[in-house]
């Protein structure tokens, strides 16, 4: 098979890419190893981080609206940032993108790629026995990618700051029927949050993103439910009966930062990128997809037309994900008691932001700046070395 754009990856970004590809006249293949039962497991956006990157966020996907996050500290303080939400129906949304995506052209195939090699100005990606040659490859199979790796590039500039994780569909009565997405932070999830999203009625998830302790993080999500548990016994009560419907494993690439995105005729988009975030990686595999074509009908799929990919990203993100490193980085750095404080300090007041996520982390490293002013060198050796 022979087509200008292969996809490797129906990831949110793998799937926005085969769209803007397909959008601009060039001939789309849009590859899954899970064609038929994809399991992507974010489930909650919001309205800010969707406007920022573009994204119109449809009703047909939504399970329910938000009212804004909750951020709260070990000791059980908490302060409210505001900003519409949503939690998605997470089948309904990804199969309104693959429709949109064969809608405008691309070809859905199942199938894992495996490896990959450049020549001739063509380069061919191996699925099984077989394999597919394209004008250029768009990587966007998430943090384990094999292409890349077998392209000798390293997307990540920070791989071992993934927070990986751990996540829980539960059930208990009108548990999901809260307004306020909560983000926990401290010693309960080190490097990063623990977090409980409500799904509307009696469903919701609970979910711990760990970073610097490896891939087992289940201590760490048995300890968070049990803080859960306590935290929530007044409002719930026999919430210690609280059932776990379905369990989720896997990795967050928030502060790994995107590395060597490109080579000749491969570009790598989403989260084997570092582009973490559900909005913010599908407008990065629209960016990807679009150079892609261009690069298709231009006659030059070279490493060196194709880095337009990367400056375009840049102008936009990149200094939205530098802040957030480095907040993160001087957030878990501070101590529980710390955090306590901070928190405490900001309680009863209601944090307004119309920005994205990311922002809400660079909001959450001003307060921090605010409250302890010894944060600040901290805070700018992070982001000229992060």
């Amino acid at each position: 098979m022979r087509c200008d754009v292969l996809v490797a990856g129906a990831s949110p970004a793998g799937i926005m890419a085969a769209i803007s590809a397909a959008e601009m006249g060039s001939t789309v293949v849009l590859l899954d190893k899970e064609r038929e039962s994809f399991r992507h497991p974010a489930n909650t956006l919001f309205e800010g981080m969707a406007s920022r990157a573009g994204l119109k966020v449809e009703d047909c996907y939504i399970r329910r609206s938000l009212d804004g996050m909750r951020i709260i500290s070990p000791g059980g303080n908490a302060v409210t940032i505001s900003g519409k939400g949503y939690f998605l129906e997470r089948e309904k949304f990804d199969n309104f993108y693959l429709d949109m995506a064969e809608d405008r052209g691309a070809i859905l195939l199942k199938g894992e790629a495996r490896d990959t090699r450049d020549e001739n100005g063509r380069r061919s990606v191996t699925i099984g026995d077989e394999s597919i040659d394209a004008g250029v490859v768009i990587d966007a199979s998430g943090i384990g990618s094999i292409i890349a790796s077998r392209a000798g590039l390293s997307p990540m500039r920070h791989p071992e700051d993934i927070a990986w994780a751990m996540e829980a569909v539960v059930k208990h009565p009108s548990l999901g029927d809260e307004d306020l997405f909560e983000y926990w932070i401290g010693s309960i999830s080190p490097g990063w949050k623990a977090t409980f999203s409500p799904g509307g009625g009696d469903t919701a998830t609970l979910g711990v993103f760990v970073r610097g302790h490896g891939q087992n993080v289940q201590p760490f999500f048995r300890d968070f439910l049990k803080l859960f548990k306590r935290y929530k016994s007044a409002a719930y009560p026999g919430i210690e009966e609280m059932k776990i419907l379905s369990m989720r494993r896997g990795g967050d690439p928030i502060a790994t930062l995107p590395g060597e995105m490109v080579s000749d005729r491969l570009m790598i988009a989403g989260g084997a990128a570092g582009q973490s975030g559900l909005a913010y990686s599908m407008r990065a595999g629209a960016i990807c997809g679009k150079v892609a074509s261009e690069a298709v009908a231009a006659g030059d799929t070279s490493k060196a037309y194709l880095s337009r990919y990367k400056r375009l990203w840049r102008s936009e993100f990149y200094m939205e994900y530098l802040t957030a490193r480095a907040c993160l980085e001087t957030l878990c750095n501070m101590s529980d008691r710390d955090l306590d404080q901070l928190v405490k300090g900001l309680g009863g007041k209601n944090l307004l932001t119309s920005g994205s996520f990311y922002k809400k982390l660079i909001c959450a490293g001003t307060m921090t700046a605010l409250a302890k002013p010894g944060a600040i060198p901290a805070l700018m050796r992070n982001m000229i070395t992060g």
